[in-house]
């Protein structure tokens, strides 16, 4: 996989260059935001439940690959 200056600074890009790595980034930066939001609350939910029972939050139980 490409670092992230690799795939998107471009030296002296024309419109249509800039055009598409500004949606390539525009899906990566919507893709993390999903990721965020629907692992967050997982995670969020197991860290209450944990708070409520006393016991310690595993991570890896919560999410997984």
């Amino acid at each position: 996989m490409p670092s992230f200056e690799q795939e998107f600074i471009l030296e002296n890009p024309s419109r249509w260059q800039a055009l598409r790595r500004d949606a390539r980034l525009l899906l990566r930066l919507s893709r993390y935001a999903l990721l965020w939001l629907t692992r967050g609350v997982l995670v969020r939910r197991a860290y209450q439940r944990a708070q409520r029972s006393g016991k310690p939050l595993e991570l890896e139980a919560v999410i997984r690959d």
